[in-house]
Order: C-alpha cells, then structure tokens, then sequence
C-alpha cells in the first residue's frame, strides 16, 4: 500500500518552494504560478483536457496583452497620445478579439485567457522579469509562471494520490447550520 501525502501538505510544500524560484536576480511573478494553480483546480483539477485547454488560452491571452502593449507602445509614441489614451484604445481593440475567439471551441475557457492576459499586464506593470519594460520579456515571464502554475497542481494532486475531495455546501458549516436553512415545519 503506497501512502499519500495529503493535499494540504503538498500543496504548501510546493508553494513554499515558489521562494526559491522568484529570487531577487530574476524578478519572476511568482503569483503567477497561483493564478495557473488556482484556474487548474476551479477548471476541475489537472486532467488532461483541463491541462490542454487551459494551456491554449492563457497562452492566447498572454498573446492577447502582449499585442495590447505593443499596440499601446506604438499609439504612444508614434501618434503621441497620452499613456491613458493608448492604454483605453489598446484594451478597446484587444479585447473584444480575445472575447470573440472563446466563441471557438478549442479557445472556449474564457477565464483562462483572462488570467493569461492579466497575468503578463500585471507582470509589465509591477516591472517584474529579467528586463523590465521589455514586452517579450513580460510575455515570457508571466506566462511561464501560469504553465509553471498548472504543473504545480498536477504535482500537488500526484502527490496527494489523485483527486481532492469535494464537499456540499452543508457538509461544511457546523452541523446545525444546515437545520439553520431549511423551512420550517408548519410555515
């Protein structure tokens, strides 16, 4: 019988180790690897459909936000508008583009695209990556620690022997609460 580790225990051993591979030299977004953890397991854990089609959408959002700083590079300093301007033209563009390919079955898991666009802006804003202000670099940076993220649930689950457990709602408030929200008799 081979034992396994229960999910908190790997879970927090992984996440532990996101310290050691941020480190000060690279500047890594190492939240990132959580937001990829978290859309894992609210896709429905590291199967391998959840892994591929999370997989193609953030990487078609983190393509997403790296053309939307191109493009608000490009309408700053080529057309000279204001950071704000680019910045809500750019989104206004980029957006509704990234939203009209989740109409492709392939691209249809819309939050992941979400997460893989917000993750590489966030990674562009906060100056994180090797090259701070380098789009590309930005792009790389983020969505590697989303990839790295899914690999992290993968990891934590194989660890813990499979598949968490899920609970009802009721089961988790104290035994009482449950009485708490049903009718009651006669009313």
């Amino acid at each position: 019988m081979q034992v396994r580790m229960p999910i908190e225990a790997s879970a927090t051993l992984l996440a532990a180790s996101t310290i050691f591979i941020g480190g000060a030299s690279l500047n890594l977004p190492t939240w990132g690897i959580f937001l990829g953890w978290a859309a894992t397991m609210l896709a429905g854990g590291p199967s391998r459909s959840t892994i591929a089609a999370l997989g193609r959408t953030l990487v078609v959002g983190g393509l997403f936000a790296l053309a939307t700083l191109w493009l608000e590079g490009m309408l700053g300093s080529g057309l000279g508008l204001p950071v704000w301007a680019a910045a809500l033209v750019s989104i206004l563009v980029m957006n509704p583009g990234m939203l009209l390919l989740g109409r492709w079955a392939p691209l249809s898991l819309i939050p992941g695209m979400f997460i893989g666009f917000s993750t590489v802006l966030a990674t562009h804003l906060g100056h994180f990556g090797p090259v701070p202000g380098s789009i590309l670099s930005v792009f790389v940076c983020g969505l590697a620690m989303n990839l790295l993220g899914i690999g992290f649930a993968a990891v934590a689950m194989a660890l813990s022997g499979g598949r968490r457990q899920r609970r009802s709602p009721t089961e988790t408030q104290s035994p009482g609460a449950a009485a708490d929200l049903q009718p009651a008799a006669g009313g």
